[in-house]
Formats: structure tokens, sequence, C-alpha cells
């Protein structure tokens, strides 16, 4: 997207909002920390588990009023048992799935012992720890989804009376089309494992929504100028990628010397340079001299071997004077004489 579109900051959302002042370290937190201490806990993260616990019930102690709402839009205690339990992964760590539950699990015992000097007794029975919601695999996929059913309706009329905030929600709900994937699948198929809040959600789901905003076709005229661009640009670095395959090519035409090549060349021209001298020795003996004379008298100058010392034969090397010596020297007897000692 452009550049020039706004950011969407997690504290424009209704949920990070709830979340982030459940966070705040409130002075008045030492107020339940009689009640916390009698939670049953193992040594690991106690203290960090017991501070879950005393702002878990600050909340339910300073608003009692969010269990009198009729047919509320959303639930507070999803979003309380959510953040519980994502606190608790975030100290014991997302795989030691077990010290979680043990954690979660001991927070159901707060009930068991008089809580009167708070006066939350009555509260406290609306809002329990529930293992329902976070007993899944895929309990951070949940609370995605519970997060953004809570804030769609606030990003909706955001963006009705506030268009220039179209943009950066849209991008929002954009990214949450995954997650309408993973339960479309999941709750299409009729397992108990779908969310109970689901039905509550399926209208907010981004395929029905994107396209009701009033910054639709203006993001998607932006995302077809960015593919556009992005081709460009593919096919930008494809055709240099094939310049630079022809000329490899070339290049690799030309054989490459290497030390065996150059090794191979010097003994191949060793061997000729070897070979020349005793062919124009032979062949100047034959026809600047006086042996050659005598050897064409006795061939009849028409010889067909050359009988060399130790009695070996050189069969068919001279087929004929005339061709052997034009072979090497062409012309040479225009530029040699012989001149006797």
């Amino acid at each position: 997207m452009a550049s020039g579109y706004n950011v969407l900051q997690t504290s424009d959302l209704f949920s990070e909002k709830f979340y982030n002042d459940m966070n705040i370290e409130y002075d008045d937190l030492s107020n339940y920390k009689q009640q916390c201490d009698t939670l049953i806990l193992s040594e690991k993260n106690k203290n960090e588990v017991k501070e879950i616990c005393k702002k878990y019930l600050r909340y339910l102690d300073k608003n009692k009023t969010a269990w009198n709402v009729v047919n509320p839009k959303y639930d507070v205690c999803i979003l309380l048992n959510y953040w519980i339990y994502y606190k608790l992964a975030y100290y014991f760590g997302l795989n030691n799935t077990d010290d979680i539950n043990k954690a979660f699990g001991s927070f159901q015992y707060l009930w068991s012992y008089s809580m009167s000097p708070l006066n939350i007794t009555l509260y406290s029975e609306k809002c329990k720890p529930n293992f329902e919601l976070v007993k899944y695999h895929d309990w951070q996929k949940r609370k995605e989804l519970y997060d953004y059913c809570v804030n769609y309706d606030s990003i909706k009329l955001t963006v009705e009376y506030y268009k220039p905030e179209c943009q950066k929600y849209y991008k929002y709900i954009e990214e949450k089309s995954s997650i309408y994937d993973h339960f479309e699948e999941l709750c299409n198929s009729g397992g108990s494992d779908c969310p109970h809040f689901y039905n509550n959600c399926k209208d907010y789901n981004p395929k029905i929504v994107l396209s009701k905003l009033a910054c639709h076709g203006d993001m998607e005229a932006e995302k077809s100028r960015a593919i556009a661009e992005a081709s460009r640009q593919d096919q930008g670095i494809e055709s240099h990628s094939h310049g630079s395959d022809v000329a490899g090519l070339a290049a690799s035409s030309e054989p490459e010397e290497t030390p065996q090549t150059s090794e191979i060349g010097k003994k191949v021209a060793n061997s000729v340079l070897g070979v020349a001298p005793v062919l124009l020795t032979a062949t100047a003996l034959y026809r600047y001299t006086p042996i050659g004379s005598w050897i064409r008298n006795l061939s009849g100058n028409t010889i067909n071997s050359i009988s060399g010392m130790g009695g070996g034969e050189i069969e068919e090397f001279l087929p004929s004077s005339h061709e052997s010596g034009d072979m090497l020297f062409g012309d040479t007897q225009n530029y040699i004489s012989y001149q006797p000692m």
C-alpha cells in the first residue's frame, strides 16, 4: 500500500485497549494480595502468576457494571479468559502447556474461599476461568477471531463517519481472511470444535465487509498498481538475467586454458619440433648433397624406402622427391644452395 496511508496502531482497537488496561500496574493491586496468596502454585513463575491474579480480581472489583449490561455486543469474560491464558503462556512459554493449564486451573480455586472483604463474590460467578475457551491447540486463532469481532463494530462506525481512517482499517480487516478460512473449514464440517461465538462473527467476514467500505475502490486500484509494478520489475530482472546468460555462453565457448591443457600443448609442440629437424635433415640431404644424387642413382629417382642405421626401414616416408621437398620447403630451392667443401 502507499506510504501515505495512516498506520493502524493497536491502541486504536477496543480489544487492545482492554488488554493494555489489564496490564497496568495500579497502585492498589496490593489490596488483592491476600486472596491471591491462597493460590496453589508451583515455585516456577509463582510471583508472576500472583500478579496476574491481582489484576484479574481488581477488574472484577472495579468494573461491576460490566455485568449489568443487557444483551451486550461482546462478552468481557471471554476477553478476561484470553488475557489470563495469554499472560500465562508469555511467562511459561507457549509449548509448556502443562504448566500453563495448572496455573490457569488454580484460578478456579479462588472462589473456594471467602471473598467478602472484597465484596466481589457475586461478580466472580459471572466470570470464572473457562477451560472450554482455551483447551484447543488453536486457542490463539480463536482469541484473534474474537478480538476482531469485538473490534469490528467500532471500526465500522469510525470508517463511516471519518473516511480518512478507512485505509488503515481496510488492511486490518483484510488480514483476517486467513482466520475466517480456518474456522469456515472447521465449522462447516459440523464438528464440536467450532467456537461457540463463531456464528456471531460470520457477518464480519472480510469477504463480505471489505467491498462495503468507502475506500474499497481506491484500495483495489492501489493493489492493481502494486501488482503491475511488481510484474514490470520481475520482467526487468528476467531480461537482465537472460542477457547475462548469453554473455556467459559466449564467454564459455572459448576454450579455457588450464594447467593440464597448457602442458598438453607444450608436449604436442615439442613433439612437432622434435620431428621437424629430422624431416628437414632428410630432405636437405636428399635434394642438396651428393648423398642425394647417389641415392637417386641407386633407386632410379623412385625411392620407396630409406634404410637407416641398424637395418630399420622408414617405408613410404618420401613418396617422391618433388613432393617431399615441396611439402616442407615450397620454393626453398631458390634460397638454399649446396656449397661443396
